[in-house]
């Protein structure tokens, strides 16, 4: 007699060739496997890329933790929202690391009129999306860390200064929600800009947006000062 599955949350597939799309399966198989041997789980980081290719382990969980990365490459907020029922909240962590955001500014430069939007379209739906992640998470006694937006370095694209004034300011909101709500901040943002407190400094990533193991000694550092002085400890 064969042994029955566990019922699980899946938020399926978005279309249209969306980034979140790109490791459904992987995750949902990964999420059935750890609720199905009821895997207590310490941390889950969910965002975009520059958590896809965050070698968390390399960092993190030496104490005995158990660290999951539900990152995807190319993800937006609200994407990441839609998914956040089955790669969070299933889970039943202690503690959600969220960091979302630089992709929704792609669309300052979209192809046609109907894929662009402005900065005062963008910043608000952003903040929306994460603080609906902030809630979410409060209402499951899961711990939220939310995480500044890292700047770039993209001179070619013509939008870098637009954006990345935009990224300091929803920064900013995030932070006051933050604080509003009882939730974790890390600001990653001030540890890894230029003078002007606007740009991704030159050495710390190769293409201007993804840090490599210098920029990501960086946001662990920052990650575990901030947890620390709340009790938590990685």
């Amino acid at each position: 007699m064969s042994a029955k599955r566990v019922e699980m949350v899946k938020p399926g597939f978005f279309g249209m060739a969306a980034a979140a799309d790109s490791r459904r399966g992987e995750f949902d198989l990964g999420n059935e496997v750890l609720i199905a041997h009821q895997v207590p789980v310490d941390f889950v980081f969910i965002g975009d890329s520059i958590t896809h290719m965050w070698e968390l382990n390399g960092y993190f969980g030496r104490r005995g933790s158990l660290v999951v990365n539900r990152g995807i490459g190319g993800d937006i907020s609200s994407h990441v929202l839609r998914r956040f029922e089955a790669d969070v909240i299933q889970l039943k962590p202690k503690h959600v690391v969220i960091k979302i955001g630089v992709n929704n500014f792609w669309a300052l430069d979209g192809a046609t009129a109907e894929q662009r939007k402005t900065a005062e379209q963008i910043m608000p739906d952003l903040v929306q999306d994460i603080q609906d992640m902030m809630i979410k998470a409060k209402e499951h006694d899961i711990i939220p860390v939310i995480c500044s937006i890292l700047p770039t370095n993209m001179p070619q694209s013509g939008n870098n200064a637009l954006r990345n004034e935009s990224i300091r300011q929803v920064n900013e909101q995030l932070q006051q929600i933050a604080n509003e709500q009882g939730a974790i901040y890390v600001d990653y943002h001030s540890r890894m800009t230029t003078e002007d407190g606007l740009q991704l400094r030159d050495e710390l990533a190769d293409d201007g947006l993804h840090p490599h193991v210098l920029g990501y000694d960086i946001m662990a550092d920052c990650l575990r000062e901030e947890l620390a002085r709340k009790g938590i400890h990685m």
